[in-house]
């Protein structure tokens, strides 16, 4: 490798790197972006409009056969995880920004919606993101494509949620419904998850750092897994070490700056590896609250036919999977817990059919009540916000490492009494609006699970309680950035993804000022 120093140097490619990488290279910043995962082409890698037949077990692989990416939490692809994201796109509010100011639990954010609104105009503008403006205080309206029409089952569930006065609004997804001059409407193959072969759905390859490169000031470098961040005598960042994922060759690159955007549990085991006799615990650990709070998304799922809907005809209605949302409603009521929830529902891809293998019957009659209730179908999963608490944390695994023998990212996680009083909540509510919709519930969760992760390297104004200030930058080491969702104070019910574009732009848009004045 060369000796080349680079402004900056971003690690990871996914919403919250590649949106800022872009940024700060279309400003004239020399950029080289780190990704673990090779190059991925979204024309041809994935496995998009196959059907589960083709595949033993029937099932569909992401990626086609002899193309690598997607494998593992440190190989993914540029692109990162916004290639196979269902691309749901909602801006958090004042009381999710600010929610400890408004009931007293949690962390509020350093800055407030004010701060952040402008960020979000100018990300949904640039990626397309289509909704319709709702006018609710609790779900900020945006810039917006028109919305994508409802589904006869949406409708149902809409009719169903007015009688408890409960909105149900059309979701918002990046997510073309309109073509532009670079890509085409969605088609509705209902593929998201998978991959879109024509880049209707937003990725952060193809829709930022590709075009991106025609600055001349963009470098990419695929399948190169960063292992530590090296620091000097000053605690500043001056190297970054990575080995190539394919051949193991070693290699350092050097950078004004440097940006972790691994994604949430990854960047904190990254900063967790990167001990040094400054920072024996972790990079800019010094307050020892890396890997602490830990707030991912919890869920309940909630399975349900839709009784109007049993033996009617099957009809092609992918679309492009959920196009309606039951935002938080809660927020105006009486409760004895903090924060709030929402319904996520109809993004099942009806490729596979997993509720038959638990249906009841065989034979003839198995098959035909299985046909029947095809499409009457609907899957309907909360989402809740966590409050931190000392039982909910990342760390290394140093017993369990994974193919390039580096120890895995370990979550904990546990409720709090007030975190099951709204979980029991959530799913009460959630079988109300169904049944009240005329569906018949055929399961309910038994125990809650996470999805999106979020948290464990949260930013704030006090050193001794965070770890990175309110742009991002690490409070100990002065030319240390994190741009994903492990920076968050708190989670909100809502998506992560938008919210993490809007401040990876607010903290380049930082960058690029301190760059512009030499400070760094």
């Amino acid at each position: 490798m060369t000796n080349k120093v680079y402004d900056v140097i971003v690690v990871g490619s996914g919403a919250g790197g590649g949106t800022l990488s872009s940024r700060l290279a279309n400003l004239g910043a020399d950029v080289l972006v780190l990704e673990g995962g090779p190059k991925v082409n979204t024309r041809t890698d994935f496995n998009t409009h196959a059907l589960p037949f083709e595949f033993p077990f029937r099932h569909i692989p992401t990626m086609k056969p002899g193309k690598p990416g997607f494998d593992g939490e440190r190989s993914r692809g540029l692109g990162g995880k916004t290639m196979l994201w269902n691309a749901v796109a909602l801006r958090f509010s004042e009381r999710d920004l600010q929610g400890r100011s408004h009931d007293g639990a949690g962390a509020n954010w350093p800055f407030g919606y004010s701060e952040m609104a402008p960020y979000y105009d100018r990300i949904e503008r640039e990626v397309g993101v289509c909704g319709n403006l709702d006018h609710l205080e609790d779900l900020p309206d945006g810039i917006f494509l028109p919305p994508v029409p409802l589904k006869c089952t949406d409708l149902a569930i809409q009719a169903g949620a007015k009688k408890l006065g409960i909105p149900v609004i059309h979701v918002r997804k990046a997510t073309l419904s309109r073509a532009t001059k670079t890509r085409p409407a969605c088609h509705f193959c209902g593929a998201c998850m998978s991959g879109c072969g024509i880049v209707a759905k937003y990725n952060s390859a193809d829709v930022q750092m590709y075009p991106a490169l025609k600055t001349g000031k963009l470098t990419l470098r695929p399948n190169s897994i960063v292992h530590e961040l090296a620091v000097s005598d000053e605690a500043r960042v001056k190297e970054v070490r990575y080995f190539d994922r394919e051949s193991r060759a070693e290699n350092v690159a050097q950078g004004r700056v440097v940006v972790v955007a691994c994604a949430c549990a990854q960047s904190v085991a990254l900063l967790l590896m990167s001990k040094s006799r400054h920072f024996p615990t972790g990079l800019g650990n010094s307050s020892g609250q890396l890997g602490k709070n830990f707030i991912p998304h919890i869920n309940a799922g909630i399975e349900a036919f839709l009784t109007d809907f049993v033996g009617k005809p099957a009809v092609d209605d992918e679309g492009f999977l959920d196009h309606a949302y039951v935002p938080s409603f809660m927020h105006t009521k009486k409760r004895d817990y903090p924060r709030s929830f929402g319904f996520q529902f109809n993004y099942q891809n009806r490729r596979s059919v997993g509720w038959a293998r638990n249906f009841p019957g065989m034979g003839k009659s198995y098959k035909e009540a299985v046909k029947a209730r095809y499409p009457a179908y609907i899957t309907f999963t909360g989402y809740q916000e966590m409050i931190p608490n000392r039982d909910s944390y990342i760390d290394l695994d140093d017993k369990n490492l994974d193919e390039y023998g580096l120890p895995r990212a370990r979550r904990h996680w546990k409720l709090s009494d007030s975190d099951w009083k709204l979980h029991n909540d959530m799913k009460k509510w959630g079988v109300e609006i169904l049944r009240a919709s005329g569906a018949e519930v055929f399961s309910v969760s038994e125990s809650p699970n996470t999805n999106h992760e979020i948290g464990g390297c949260r930013m704030g104004k006090d050193p001794k309680t965070s770890v990175l200030d309110a742009f991002c930058r690490s409070h100990d080491v002065p030319n240390l950035y994190v741009a994903d969702a492990s920076a968050f104070p708190s989670s909100s019910e809502k998506n992560p993804t938008l919210t993490i574009m809007a401040n990876a732009l607010r903290t380049a848009d930082h960058i690029a000022d301190r760059l512009k004045k030499r400070e760094i």
